[in-house]
């Protein structure tokens, strides 16, 4: 039986083979990590979470208010993919976006948001960072080092 850093391992390689997959000739991938989108409220996902709102349900509810998306950044652009349940990368899904359109902000509780400016084709304008995540390095990886905390 795979313990759970196998686990994480192999979920790691799959993402990385997600986004190898859209890699354009010459590009290399510069960083990569998982971003959550946020499809509601944070006190409404508090109250659902907690089966405040929906006694039964709410949990479950609460988890489809949220969506996971792998990014990548090369050097001429941000990849970004959704992640299915459970956890599995879609490559077909992958849309690029330039550098130029994506920052990368600090926020007061730790960790970064990705912003992204002119959004097309279902890529969200704001997706979250774990609060693990060295902002600088997201930054270095982007190419700029203006990074506006909020």
């Amino acid at each position: 039986m795979p313990t759970l850093a196998d686990q994480i391992k192999a979920q790691v390689e799959q993402m990385r083979q997600a986004l190898q997959a859209n890699l354009e000739a010459g590009e290399e991938l510069r960083w990569f990590s998982v971003a959550t989108q946020y499809k509601a409220p944070a006190v409404l996902r508090f109250l659902l979470s907690w089966s405040i709102l929906l006694p039964i349900f709410g949990p479950l509810v609460a988890l489809f208010l949220e969506a996971q998306w792998y990014v990548g950044i090369t050097s001429k652009r941000v990849i970004f993919g959704r992640i299915r349940r459970p956890f599995q990368p879609d490559p077909k899904s992958a849309v690029g976006v330039p550098l130029a359109d994506v920052t990368v902000t600090r926020r007061s509780g730790g960790g970064g948001e990705f912003v992204v400016a002119n959004a097309t084709a279902g890529v969200p304008s704001k997706l979250r960072l774990g609060k693990k995540i060295d902002i600088d390095q997201v930054q270095a990886a982007l190419g700029s080092s203006t990074g506006a905390s909020s």
